[in-house]
């Protein structure tokens, strides 16, 4: 099966979830995906060729970036993170991108390990976050 740029083969996905235009549908093509009976899965870029596990993989990691984000989302108050930083409180935008770091900091820290499946997890996991969030 070719799925070019639906996500990466035993990587996170590339940034801001392949830069998606619409994230629900992001999550709703790894179901599609999974859905077709196929032994190998060319998703393109990096040369790899890919498997249902591979896939499913890709899955786990992004409903975790999901669960991840949301709960960051709860948790973290405004209030508190533009106070710990000291923002002056007529600068809104300010105060929102303070507060949108601190979601996606404690989000990361609520994220399952995926090192040994994925490989660069460190480095699209903000972003990535970023554009749950």
């Amino acid at each position: 099966m070719a799925a070019i740029d639906s996500f990466s083969v035993k990587n996170p996905p590339f940034f801001r979830l392949v830069f998606s235009a619409h994230v629900p549908a992001y999550f709703e093509a790894m179901d599609q995906l999974l859905k077709y009976d196929f032994d190998t899965i060319v998703s393109g870029h990096m040369s790899l060729y890919g498997t249902p596990e591979d896939v499913a993989t890709n899955r786990d990691y992004i409903n975790d970036l999901r669960k991840s984000a949301a709960e960051a989302l709860q948790t973290v108050d405004l209030t508190e993170a533009a106070a710990a930083l000291k923002v002056p409180a007529n600068n809104k935008q300010a105060e929102l991108k303070v507060w949108m770091d601190a979601v996606v900091a404690r989000a990361a820290e609520l994220m399952p390990n995926y090192d040994k499946r994925l490989g660069g997890t460190d480095i699209f996991l903000a972003d990535n976050l970023n554009a749950l969030a």
